[in-house]
């Protein structure tokens, strides 16, 4: 008989402003549906939206893919709320995504340490999704307090620590010393190869960043750099949910500064359908993150004939950027500048052979069968297949 896995998340499918931990629970859904039964929590409309999604059934059970999902109104998710629902169900896995998540991962924690859910002998499994990595520097008074408050509580003990790389490990095990750990990557969408549609001349760049416009994606570091291009010319189009205001204001008076050879422009959002031809469509995917447990998006680049600019030392990806000497740590500016240049300058031969090799890295790294395998192990607790 099959398991069946809950998964916990805010958002899910038809939504996509909460970026890749919605992808990363479709893959999961998609990859693994031959072999357990999945169940999804989540809210009824997309990440800051006022109404809910079209053409669902809003606190009832959904088909959606390969899983049932339950879409809960606002003042469905309250403690009692979830309590009951998660009381309604059969479940021998309940995957919780986000650290600080503070409705769909606090709140099923804070039923459990109060003795509320009747399922006792069911493995909880949570994903930190990144919360970790680059990214407890915003906000950090609040942050740091809860992660003291909730080691006081006990609210992460008896459950089982989902990284999906080393770096993401590491920062569980700095927060959480006694933390068991599992590791395993983020399952992939399947790549299918394909020949790159732009060419590349001399003298011109066709750069985007595709992510949400918040300081921890970094996009006024790359505005930043871009700042410093005299020679060539570059065009840098920006598209994402806008989710920090305040910052895209620091954002746009850099823009009003370029120099006359960077072009820059804001394109507004994208839904993740559409992502695939937004990527096609460009040289070079410029993303200085703070840092991506594992970055859904960059595959997404890469996937589709997009090379990929990153920080150094932040994400899963640093083999790519040695390869293709294609990104920096943050603190080397002057190298960020120096990638940019050379990309400029490059031609349609030398730009479509380093093309090739970032279809050949990513066909490896995208093989699902190892990771599957991980997985199995993952959600049954270590049995074997």
């Amino acid at each position: 008989m099959k398991k069946k896995v809950l998964i916990l998340n805010g958002q899910y499918a038809p939504g996509y402003k909460g970026g890749g931990p919605i992808q990363s629970c479709i893959n999961m859904v998609e990859n693994l549906s031959d072999n357990f039964d999945f169940y999804v929590l989540c809210a009824d409309r997309d990440y800051k939206d006022e109404g809910p999604y079209k053409d669902i059934k809003i606190n009832q059970w959904n088909q959606v893919g390969k899983a049932k999902v339950f879409y809960m109104s606002p003042e469905k998710q309250s403690l009692k709320g979830f309590e009951q629902i998660l009381n309604s169900i059969e479940y021998d896995v309940l995957y919780l995504n986000g650290f600080f998540s503070p409705i769909f991962t606090i709140r099923p924690l804070l039923l459990r340490r109060m003795g509320k859910l009747k399922n006792k002998k069911a493995t909880v499994i949570l994903t930190p999704r990144g919360d970790f990595t680059g990214g407890c520097e915003n906000k950090k008074l609040k942050k740091y307090g809860y992660i003291y408050l909730a080691k006081i509580l006990r609210l992460y003990r008896d459950l089982v620590w989902h990284a999906t790389s080393e770096i993401e490990s590491k920062d569980i095990k700095d927060k959480f010393p006694k933390a068991e750990v599992f590791i395993a990557p983020n399952l992939p969408a399947k790549f299918i190869a394909k020949e790159a549609r732009v060419t590349k001349k001399p003298g011109e760049l066709s750069l985007v960043f595709v992510s949400r416009i918040f300081p921890k994606k970094n996009i006024k570091f790359a505005l930043e750099i871009l700042e410093n291009i005299s020679e060539g010319d570059v065009n840098f189009d920006i598209y994402g949910p806008m989710e920090d205001e305040a910052y895209w204001a620091e954002c746009e008076e850099l823009i009003r500064k370029m120099p006359s050879n960077v072009n820059v422009r804001y394109c507004g959002e994208v839904e993740h359908k559409d992502i695939p031809h937004v990527f096609e469509r460009y040289h070079a995917f410029f993303f200085p993150t703070l840092g991506e447990n594992y970055g859904h998006v960059i595959v997404e680049a890469m996937m589709n004939n997009c090379l990929c600019i990153l920080s150094k030392g932040v994400t899963p990806w640093d083999d790519y950027i040695e390869a293709l000497h294609i990104g920096a740590k943050l603190s080397k500016r002057n190298e960020f500048i120096s990638i940019i240049q050379n990309l400029i300058d490059m031609n349609d031969g030398a730009f479509k052979d380093k093309l090739k090799y970032a279809r050949e890295y990513i066909s490896k790294k995208t093989e699902a069968n190892n990771i599957m395998i991980l997985y199995w192990k993952l959600l049954t607790n270590g049995e074997e297949n």
